[in-house]
């Protein structure tokens, strides 16, 4: 393994999925064998780790004002290749670089980045693929979205996103948790772990409680981001403020606690002209603790899940099928766990952590 600069917006403890895709690729890698460094403000200098200033405003392009940084590290490191999850901007400072200095460079694509790229600025985002030594994917759906380009299969990589989610738990922390959070026995709970945006579904799941106003539902919602005021006002019009708990960021090492108080897992994502759900690691958590889950039918969430056979899988923005989903597990027992278990066993079938550490390694 050559050692590597990983060149990242995005790293742990940062929430999100891409920052838990790189961390969980490089976490079981020997230390000495790459640096990170990142400009993410909850990101600290430790170990392997540098936090550094790494766009600015004043200068044109933003990324340009990095380039005499991250070259001095390259030298002062003994660096021998770049990989970066943001193929802009940091692609193009790393296309650069290879162009200049002959460093290579490897892509990760998640889906929103890539068809950003391809609609802002096709060009270059055509020659940072091209000139790449390898480009990884999280998942077959994203590959596709650059098959168009006619890459060579050599450079082309599927890595799945990896987790490891501890599922021993403190008895006694999650009883805290349920009386903390309001939670009765008599609930039954929605779950949604993921940004507040409108790619999620979030408000379909709203409009779901109030079609099933009949049922004892509870809708634990884990994470925050842009859509929060409108999730809230709309809440408000359907009259289920009482029926929707916030709980915003949580820790990693936390959200176990709430996906065993969940019922039922539910993210009915919808399509848009360039957000797409790239893989949706959140659902093999989910299938992880055996929580029945409904989810979009769309993205690269059907390499996961299959309906009707480990989960329920609903059109974008349709109510009638979401609503009709929720009623359906929440009322027939033996299908929410048929399900369910069909979902665990799917989730065992993904490599761990540290055999995807172990793919990236032989890439590298």
């Amino acid at each position: 393994m050559k050692k590597t600069l990983v060149l990242t917006h995005e790293y742990f403890p940062f929430p999100g999925g891409v920052s838990r895709y790189v961390y969980n690729l490089f976490k079981h890698l020997p230390q000495d064998k790459y640096l990170v460094v990142t400009d993410n403000k909850q990101v600290k200098t430790q170990d392997n780790i540098l936090h550094l200033n790494l766009i600015s405003n004043f200068f044109k392009p933003s990324w340009s004002f990095s380039f005499f940084k991250i070259k001095k590290l390259i030298k002062q490191h003994k660096i021998e290749q770049i990989f970066t999850p943001n193929i802009l901007p940091f692609g193009s400072l790393s296309y650069l670089l290879f162009k200049l200095y002959k460093i290579p460079y490897i892509i990760s694509l998640h889906g929103l980045d890539i068809n950003l790229a391809l609609k802002n600025k096709p060009r270059l985002a055509k020659q940072i693929l091209f000139n790449a030594k390898l480009i990884i994917t999280n998942s077959q759906n994203t590959a596709n979205l650059i098959k168009h380009l006619n890459l060579p299969e050599s450079k082309l990589k599927v890595l799945y996103p990896s987790f490891d989610l501890q599922t021993h738990i403190s008895q006694e922390k999650l009883l805290d948790l349920e009386k903390k959070l309001g939670i009765t026995d008599d609930d039954l709970v929605l779950l949604t772990v993921g940004r507040l945006n409108k790619r999620k579904g979030h408000d379909l799941v709203i409009e779901a409680l109030k079609a099933n106003s009949d049922l004892p539902l509870k809708y634990l919602v884990v994470g925050f981001g842009e859509e929060k005021e409108n999730l809230l006002k709309l809440a408000e019009e359907r009259q289920v403020t009482d029926k929707i708990i916030w709980a915003g960021h949580v820790a990693d090492s936390d959200l176990i606690y709430y996906y065993k108080l969940a019922n039922i897992f539910v993210t009915p994502h919808r399509l848009s002209n360039v957000d797409v759900e790239g893989f949706g690691l959140v659902f093999l958590e989910a299938a992880t603790c055996q929580l029945p889950i409904i989810a979009g039918n769309s993205g690269g969430v059907k390499e996961i899940l299959t309906n009707q056979e480990n989960a329920l899988l609903v059109e974008a923005d349709n109510l009638e099928e979401l609503s009709s989903a929720i009623r359906l597990f929440a009322t027939d027992c033996e299908t929410s766990w048929k399900l369910a278990q069909n979902a665990y066993k799917r989730s065992q079938e993904f490599p761990s952590a540290k055999e995807q550490s172990k793919k990236l390694a032989d890439c590298l």
